[in-house]
């Protein structure tokens, strides 16, 4: 079933994140920040069993409020400079 599946999904890349706001696919977050927040929020409610339904791969993301802004920046670093 895997072999099915494979190549049906692009995920998309991260060039020029920092350029493409709002973010998810609601467009509720209006930053960077905002995105990390809510994943490093999300990841702490998953490792504490309190989210219904969350990716197992939240489990193994462990960031701390001190990890956001530097996420945050090295994800606008892969923008392009259209200057």
């Amino acid at each position: 079933m895997l072999d099915a599946a494979l190549g049906l999904f692009k995920t998309p890349g991260l060039r020029d994140l920092g350029h493409s706001d709002p973010y998810l696919h609601t467009g509720r977050m209006d930053s960077l920040e905002d995105v990390v927040t809510f994943y490093r929020n999300a990841s702490t409610a998953e490792r504490a069993g309190l989210l219904r339904n969350g990716a197992h791969e939240l489990v193994g993301m462990a960031l701390g409020p001190d990890d956001v802004a530097p996420l945050a920046a090295f994800l606008r670093a892969l923008d392009e400079d259209y200057r």
